[in-house]
């Protein structure tokens, strides 16, 4: 992994997957998102617990996000510091949106829904949910809580103070001459004035509202419980068929 040279310190829903197609059109490709995780190179999703519970895990580290010389988005926007070690010469880009609460908003209706669920077994089905769409996704959740402090999903947590508390976290620990605070709204020139690179003459990519995003999963969520269900029918029905057979020959 030494090869990254662009870490986005940015958290889920700033605009990073916005971002990861920005930097692979300049040239920093591939770069790590989320979507990899669920679509690409779901073969090193094992490594996601491996790295939650090991304390020495920078091996692990390198082995997920091996190969890219970017990273933005969950996973990869938690272990930055990680990363500034591993790769000194990196440039930072610290995505943010408009305010802590249009961010806040934005979470609660995209990746942390269940921070407004109150009720105690409907929480119970949505996380069943989500980790059968992608039982990485549980580990990913834990390392969430062990970074930030409080866990994002809990109707308790104050998602706007846990954004404001990380960007004063990156802010403080990221050198300035490395640092960009950069909202995809102000398009390609100063992206391209930090990374020292060409502005391309293609409009800035805007991708993944929060309509897409709830698109996106609800067809997600349509597929894999059509899949659950058949196996479930399926596991049934051999289990009858077995318990028919006990029945008359036993």
């Amino acid at each position: 992994m030494a090869g990254l040279q662009v870490i986005g310190a940015g958290l889920g829903r700033t605009g990073t997957l916005s971002m990861k197609l920005a930097l692979e059109e300049l040239g920093f490709n591939p770069c790590h998102h989320m979507a990899e995780v669920m679509l690409v190179h779901t073969d090193r999703n094992h490594m996601l617990k491996k790295i939650y519970q090991e304390e020495d895990n920078i091996d692990a580290i390198k082995e997920l996000f091996g190969g890219y010389v970017a990273a933005v988005d969950y996973p990869g926007c938690m272990f930055y510091e990680e990363f500034m070690k591993i790769n000194p010469d990196a440039k930072v880009v610290l995505t943010v949106r408009d305010s802590p609460e249009a961010w806040a908003k934005s979470a609660r209706e995209t990746i942390f829904m269940l921070n407004t669920v109150q009720s105690w077994l409907k929480r119970k089905v949505m996380i069943f949910v989500q980790v059968a769409l992608n039982p990485r996704v549980y580990w990913i959740q834990q390392m969430m809580v062990k970074v930030h402090g409080v866990a994002p999903s809990e109707p308790k947590t104050d998602l706007a103070q846990m954004y404001t508390d990380w960007n004063k976290r990156v802010i403080e620990t990221v050198a300035a001459e490395k640092l960009l605070i950069f909202n995809v709204k102000e398009g390609w020139k100063p992206l391209c004035d930090f990374l020292g690179v060409p502005v391309p003459d293609t409009p800035f990519p805007r991708v993944n509202s929060t309509a897409n995003f709830k698109e996106m999963m609800s067809a997600r969520v349509k597929k894999k419980m059509g899949v659950l269900l058949l196996k479930f029918v399926l596991v049934v029905s051999i289990g009858a068929g077995a318990a028919v057979l006990l029945t008359h020959f036993g």
